[in-house]
């Protein structure tokens, strides 16, 4: 009986190919994007690929009274953490560095992130060959060990490769073991991890206790409550201020979630955009209730003959439950399908938007997510009342109804759901590509476009260092369409060789209540970027080694420390020198740049002489009159040239920095408009369809009223006017719930408070176009009825 009621529903699906296609497709694009999205959510939120991955965190310096969140260390708040009375199961420190390898035909440089003893208990990944650092490893130096990625590359992932011997040019390393596959912390670009030196940080050095650009990580203890461990940190931070002479409570050592700190503020733009591709769901279930619904009353007359045989009403009820089940499991099949070919594209394109990429997959949990919101179909038609049958035998034994003739006013709430829905993601893609037109115009306060950024390590002598800088900054600037050649220890938006300090002027006692950024920078710096030099001069030859110490401030700086008055000739005391503060005469102003994001004001920053205190990390600017199209090999050769030992260790156009501060506001819009796009289409149908069959089911109506002297603008105009009333009601109820999701997108949101109500208008003046469109049709076929025909259905 189950199987014959099973082939009946399936000849009724078949027969009713236009119905059963249009609500196939339907439920497979709201399931599609709603399991991609649970694959994203699954992939970037999940937990990570630590013991005990809740335990671990990561460890950062905060000011409240400077307005600094989520800073680094200074080395004399990480060597603190480090003893006895650390709160932590496990506490290690870190900074970036490279190493050169000499086995290759050419030298190549790799990323190397230097370790204190704490770092892999911290995080407690087992090498899948070797050993960790132990402390004999501290004390020679000369241990690395490697990311599986460099294992495969240098040994051709050799098991025998632990205990076998590297050469770079910083001596011979000794493989201490490799890594897992996956393994990356902290970052993908980690190729190896050497020992940090024990001399590496002296404390009666200034610099060790006012530089912060150390980063750490720990491992929680159980035994310690949360209140406890912030007691105890704190006492750690007064400690180091106290031992030093600093501001008392100025920082705070604090802990977060190491999953936090990967996914920091997407955790909610991910939830907005899951949520939106859950309303297109949501639409697509009250147009299948719309088109049941339909079919049922359609059908009253055919279910009033069944009744009349015998059949009860929970047959029947039955019957249609088992076609729409059917309808539900094809739009599941191919739902599941589009999003397996949809997430690998969309993976791809979130690449350089999301952190864990790889982890972002349709596996079992995914499926079953799908399962569980295709179910949602038949629940909410039945919610709805959809599946509920239509005739009776009293009706068949009177000659039946006109089908449609039951399909009243009760379902226009359905469509005005969807616009509602629709109106919500609507608002809230016009917000994503707005504020990413609005950074794209962003002033950045410097030239990006056509400068290449080559990024090394030279692990020499100051004095070498200069030579090298110099003769590499000469080699660059005779290659075919270079303009101009600057070097400084960080390219814009870069964390590589990025450092921050704090500055006190003379006749104070204590250092200015901010950290400002330090760049050392050569006489072309500013030619390069073209970044506009405001007053007094810049760096030139005369500021070498053995002059005057010098530097340039940006505008935000001479502000917060001169006011209206001339910086020009004052004097800053910086923690730079292996004593006391070294001097610097301001000569220069110079103007703001956003190196601390686009979506942040320009921050105070200093400039001084690279040729006074040249740096190991090494930034050669290129700046070309057009575009190179190999210019990673050019440069490669370029440098060989100069030192054969030496690579580098990243080549990029500088326009790649600001592409990929674009990236996540780029990728969410992309991905929202898509599903805002799914969104109106599905509500314009929506609206459609409610419109055509109450025109078809008033056809007789329509015909008497023209008969009798009504204008078809009229009935034109009526049916538009009871078209829109509900979809006005979506829209008002649909802008209030959009409030809430642009809440949940607010951290890809930018410039948007002084146009909140032009971009609300804008998704909204949008749906209602739509809406406008697909009731036109119905209601144009109404104005044209022909009496006579009409007259003939009656």
């Amino acid at each position: 009986m189950q199987w014959l009621t099973i082939r009946h529903a399936l000849r009724r699906v078949l027969a009713a190919r236009g119905f059963s296609i249009t609500i196939v497709l339907m439920l497979a694009l709201g399931i599609a994007f709603s399991t991609i999205m649970v694959g994203v959510l699954r992939g970037v939120l999940g937990s990570l690929a630590f013991p005990q991955a809740d335990q671990v965190v990561v460890v950062e310096g905060n000011s409240a009274e400077l307005g600094i969140q989520n800073g680094s260390l200074t080395p004399a708040e990480a060597i603190a953490l480090t003893r006895d009375d650390t709160p932590f199961a496990q506490f290690g420190f870190y900074d970036w560095n490279g190493i050169t390898v000499l086995q290759d035909q050419r030298p190549r440089e790799i990323t190397v992130i230097r370790v204190s003893s704490g770092f892999f208990d911290a995080l407690g990944v087992k090498p899948a060959l070797g050993r960790w650092f132990n402390q004999t490893d501290f004390d020679s130096g000369d241990s690395v060990i490697l990311s599986h990625s460099e294992w495969q590359r240098l040994f051709a992932a050799d098991p025998a490769a632990v205990g076998r011997r590297i050469e770079t040019t910083d001596g011979t390393l000794v493989v201490a073991g490799v890594m897992p596959a996956g393994f990356n912390t902290p970052s993908e670009d980690a190729g190896a991890w050497r020992v940090m030196p024990r001399d590496a940080f002296p404390l009666d050095q200034p610099w060790t206790w006012h530089a912060r650009y150390l980063s750490a990580v720990a491992r929680l203890d159980p035994a310690v409550s949360p209140a406890s461990l912030s007691e105890r940190l704190d006492r750690i931070a007064t400690a180091v201020a106290s031992r030093h002479n600093l501001p008392p409570g100025q920082w705070q050592i604090r802990t977060r979630a190491m999953l936090e700190v990967m996914v920091g503020e997407l955790r909610g733009v991910l939830w907005g955009a899951f949520a939106i591709a859950l309303l297109v769901l949501l639409i697509a279930c009250a147009n299948v209730a719309i088109l049941v619904d339909a079919r049922q009353v359609a059908r009253s007359h055919q279910q009033a003959l069944t009744q009349a045989l015998g059949a009860s009403r929970r047959r029947l009820y039955g019957d249609v439950l088992v076609e729409i089940g059917l309808l539900t499991c094809l739009g599941i099949g191919l739902g599941v399908a589009l999003a397996v070919f949809g997430i690998d594209a969309l993976r791809e394109l979130a690449r350089s938007s999301l952190p864990r990429v790889d982890e972002i997959k349709v596996d079992l949990a995914v499926l079953a997510t799908a399962i569980v919101l295709g179910l949602v179909v038949p629940l909410f038609a039945g919610l709805a009342g959809a599946l509920k049958p239509r005739g009776s035998a009293l009706e068949a034994m009177r000659g039946g109804g006109r089908g449609l003739i039951g399909f009243t006013k009760r379902r226009t709430w359905l469509p005005a759901i969807g616009v509602a829905l629709s109106t919500v993601s609507l608002i809230a893609g016009s917000a994503l590509i707005f504020s990413l037109w609005r950074l794209q115009e962003l002033e950045l306060g410097l030239a990006h476009q056509n400068v290449y950024a080559i990024q090394l390590f030279h692990e020499q002598a100051p004095a070498q260092r200069r030579v090298f800088s110099e003769q590499m900054r000469e080699r660059l600037l005779a290659l075919p369409s270079v303009r101009q050649v600057a070097v400084a220890n960080a390219a814009p938006l870069s964390q590589m060789g990025s450092i921050s300090i704090d500055v006190k002027l003379p006749g104070r006692e204590q250092p200015e209540p901010y950290q400002l950024g330090l760049r050392r920078v050569s006489n072309q710096f500013s030619d390069v970027l073209r970044v506009p030099l405001l007053k007094g001069r810049g760096f030139d030859h005369s500021d070498g080694i053995g002059a005057d110490k010098v530097a340039l401030i940006n505008q935000v700086l001479a502000r917060r420390l001169f006011g209206a008055t001339d910086p020009l000739g004052k004097l800053l005391q910086l923690p730079l020198g292996d004593g006391p503060r070294v001097d610097y005469r301001v000569v220069g102003v110079v103007g703001d740049i956003r190196n601390q994001g686009l979506r942040s004001a320009a921050g105070p920053e200093i400039w001084v002489p690279f040729e006074q205190a040249p740096s190991v990390g090494m930034t050669f600017l290129v700046a070309t009159h057009q575009p190179i199209s190999e210019y990673e090999r050019i440069f490669a050769d370029a440098l060989y040239e100069i030192d054969p030992k030496e690579a580098a260790t990243l080549m990029f156009p500088l326009s790649e920095s600001f592409e990929s501060a674009l990236a996540p506001t780029r990728f969410f819009a992309r991905t929202v408009s898509a599903f805002a796009v799914a969104a109106l289409l599905l509500a314009a149908f929506g609206v459609y369809a409610v419109a055509a069959l109450r025109q078809q089911q008033r056809v007789g109506e329509f015909g008497l009223r023209l008969a009798v002297g009504a204008k078809p603008s009229a009935l034109l105009r009526q049916m538009l006017r009871e078209s829109m009333w509900p979809v006005l009601g979506g829209v008002v109820f649909g802008s209030a719930a959009a409030l809430a999701v642009l809440r949940l997108l607010q951290s890809q949101l930018f410039g948007l408070e002084s146009a909140r109500l032009g971009v609300a208008a804008s998704g909204i003046l949008v749906l209602l176009t739509a809406a406008l469109f697909a009731a036109l049709v119905p209601a144009w076929r109404a104005a044209r009825t022909q009496p006579m025909e009409a007259l003939r259905q009656v």
